[in-house]
């Protein structure tokens, strides 16, 4: 081996720890949220007097890959994302950073939503999920009876 190939195996080391710590010191910027980071769908939740309304991104996965339930009181949302639909036959992958498998999120609701009424809609790889809120319960007067 001479000098030169020497010189670039001894730096191709450096380089990686410095793309390396590029990658850590923007991720905040380019990737978003720790949920984001994680590989959980992106959510955002939205309120109005009426709902409860959260919106996924699910990009590259298909509606029949999503389910959408209601454990107690968690709203849990899995998905499964294919590699299998991506593959492009004789093809030799040198790097994959589109994450695979399967990944659940759930979400804590609160006590007062119609859980029975919960619907959810998939549109150009966004779930949005309607958690309707019930009747605010009044005060009532209770009778005393005399015995």
């Amino acid at each position: 081996m001479n000098d030169a190939t020497q010189t670039i195996t001894r730096r191709r080391p450096l380089r990686s720890f410095l793309d390396e710590m590029f990658e850590d010191v923007f991720a905040p910027l380019v990737a978003g949220s720790p949920a984001a980071r994680s590989g959980l769908p992106a959510m955002n939740v939205a309120e109005t007097s009426e709902a409860f309304r959260l919106a996924f991104e699910f990009p590259g996965i298909e509606e029949k890959d999503i389910q959408v339930q209601v454990d107690g009181t968690q709203l849990v949302v899995s998905a499964e994302r294919k590699f299998e639909n991506e593959k492009v036959e004789g093809a030799d992958y040198h790097r994959v950073e589109h994450r695979y498998g399967s990944f659940a999120r759930s979400v804590g609701m609160p006590k007062d939503v119609r859980t029975d009424a919960i619907t959810a809609t998939f549109k150009n790889g966004v779930l949005t999920v309607v958690v309707p809120k019930a009747e605010p319960t009044r005060a009532r007067k209770i009778e005393i009876k005399t015995t």
